[in-house]
């Protein structure tokens, strides 16, 4: 079976399965290079069907996340869609039920054409699943949790398909709704419209209202807290969320305004990030007393939030925790093969075979380069640059050498990351026991705002020594934060928050990333630290790397001065008056 699925919003992507196995993803921006791309993903579906070898004609099955999807146009005029109020909300509460039809109709035939137009064959190969089944499929179907026991599944997002929020169980190849939450009770789209009162851009720098969140006076913030459950509360059932007054999420910014004026902008952060982190808790607690189970997976762009993912894992209630890498809605294209995959596997088995799960254990599912491509890449990309570059078969060692000499060295290796984590192989990495790196990382290039702190790859079988984290809840993919020790503040200083000490930790294990595992051993060997700083390799408001010639622009344009691209150690001469 080779299903092919597609996300056509913000953050747009495909996703090829093969026989139950993901065997490529790429989001749309590595390819256009425009950050959260919008849109039909045009040239996603072609890399992945070129890094698998596939043909259009090979395809099965083609599946869109979402059962309606507003229009490119009308999603790029998005920050519009924040400045309404009451009178807003009455108009939209007007509108009749034969107008959404309409529109509903007309964007699905658009979506069909478009598929038609690019891969060909007709419109019976085509399909659609719900935009939070979709959310709670990745969730489920991308965990290490085994079928044989159920699972509880919760996405949370701003709104897909008129719903915010779900709750699932998750039992064999099975998924059973149990409740959801209309979109006028979203949770993320209270966070978004405080993004947007902040200054910052929704849908990309809600991680910031969360990295400034710990400067806030506490019991300022907790005032202001308060503010949103006059929007959003946890329903009676506990399984729903609810507005309690008038006013709907889509529609608060006005009250918003008007409430938060002159309020200090980190207690504003300080304010929705506990109500958010308050709220996820209780919500988390209820079900799982409704249900009795203590094994939970989380999907949708809410539990993006890696401090309010630390929270849940602290709850006496909740026993194993899984976040699905990168849950936003890049994430909805694996929910959709994924849940077409299980249902063709249960209509062949038809209730009398088991079925097998098919464990998610790696998302580098991009682009690789041959040596052949790379020297091409730097053949016509470093003319006149006056750079060095040195063919090391040690290169992992020679990374690790300069980290232990307080070097700065970006590095490009094997199949691209999918989503939004840098996880080693296109990443910028640094000694995190010397907080100047810090600043010479931001001035060289990433010029992140002051209260951002980076993060930490660290040997899985380190981990015990520098996080609190008594229930071994395992992340390899940095979707939560821990709690450090104080041998991680003097080890890992300049890579965890400055404020709360807490750390977004990656788990480097050898059978995942032999490679970086690798050079992360070699800098223990070198410094007795298990742990380097690592943050993406990207322009500031650029995405990530993909390519060589990516990778070698992103340098020339930068202040970097080490750029290990696969097994070449490029290097840029030293300034003039620079020490030999």
């Amino acid at each position: 079976m080779l299903i092919l699925g597609l996300h056509d919003g913000h953050n747009s992507g495909a996703t090829l399965l093969s026989d139950g196995v993901v065997v490529a993803s790429v989001s749309e921006e590595r390819l256009t290079r425009n950050k959260n791309e919008i849109g039909y993903p045009r040239r996603s579906i072609e890399e992945v069907l070129r890094l698998s070898g596939c043909a259009p004609a090979d395809l099965d099955a083609i599946v869109y996340a979402s059962n309606f999807m507003h229009s490119e146009a009308h999603l790029r005029n998005a920050t519009e869609w924040y400045r309404v109020g009451a009178e807003e909300q009455r108009i939209e509460s007007s509108r009749a039920p034969e107008y959404l039809k309409a529109i509903f109709d007309i964007r699905r035939r658009e979506r069909i054409d478009q598929v038609i137009e690019q891969l060909g064959g007709t419109s019976e190969r085509i399909s659609f699943v719900d935009h939070h089944l979709a959310h709670a499929a990745a969730a489920y179907f991308g965990s290490p949790f085994p079928f044989d026991e159920p699972t509880l599944i919760l996405t949370a997002d701003g709104a897909g398909d008129g719903l915010c929020a779900t709750v699932s169980i998750g039992s064999g190849a099975d998924i059973e709704r149990l409740a959801g939450t209309k979109r006028e009770a979203s949770l993320g789209k209270i966070y978004s419209r405080v993004t947007f009162l902040l200054g910052l851009t929704p849908w990309e720098h809600e991680y910031k209202v969360m990295g400034l969140a710990p400067y806030a006076e506490p019991k300022r913030s907790a005032v202001i807290s308060n503010l949103f459950r006059n929007i959003v509360v946890l329903g009676k059932d506990g399984m729903t969320f609810r507005t309690p007054g008038v006013i709907q999420a889509s529609f608060s910014y006005h009250y918003l305004r008007e409430h938060l004026e002159r309020a200090r902008f980190d207690e504003i952060s300080g304010g929705v990030q506990l109500y958010t982190e308050e709220l996820l808790c209780e919500w988390v607690r209820q079900c799982v007393e409704k249900t009795g189970i203590r094994r939970i997976a989380c999907g949708g762009g809410v539990f993006m939030n890696v401090k309010a993912n630390m929270r849940i894992a602290e709850l006496d209630c909740v026993d194993e925790l899984f976040v699905f890498p990168s849950c936003g809605d890049e994430s909805l294209s694996f929910g959709a093969v994924w849940l077409e995959y299980y249902r063709r596997l249960r209509e062949r088995a038809g209730g009398h075979q088991p079925i097998e799960k098919r464990f998610l254990s790696d998302i580098c599912l991009g682009a690789s380069y041959s040596q052949d491509e790379i020297h091409s890449a730097m053949d016509a990309d470093l003319v006149g640059s006056g750079c060095t570059v040195e063919r090391l078969d040690n290169i992992e060692e020679q990374i690790a050498t300069r980290l232990a000499d307080n070097r700065v060295v970006a590095r490009f290796a094997g199949r691209m990351e999918w989503g939004a984590r840098a996880l080693g192989n296109r990443s910028i990495l640094a000694n995190p026991r010397e907080w100047r790196n810090v600043e010479k990382i931001n001035a060289m290039i990433k010029m992140r705002d002051f209260w951002m702190p980076f993060a930490p790859s660290m040997l899985a079988d380190a981990q015990g020594r520098y996080l609190r984290n008594p229930k071994n809840i395992s992340s390899p993919f940095m979707m939560l934060a821990y709690g450090t020790t104080r041998l991680a503040e003097a080890d890992l200083g300049a890579a965890i928050h400055p404020r709360d000490k807490t750390a977004r930790a990656q788990f480097v294990e050898k059978g995942r990333s032999p490679e970086y595992w690798s050079m992360l051993k070699s800098f223990e060997g070198k410094t007795g630290q298990s742990a380097v700083l690592n943050t993406s390799f990207n322009l500031h408001g650029y995405p990530l790397v993909n390519t060589p010639s990516d990778a070698i622009d992103v340098f020339l344009r930068s202040g970097l001065d080490c750029l290990a691209l696969e097994n070449n150690l490029i290097t840029k001469p030293a300034p003039a008056g620079a020490d030999a």
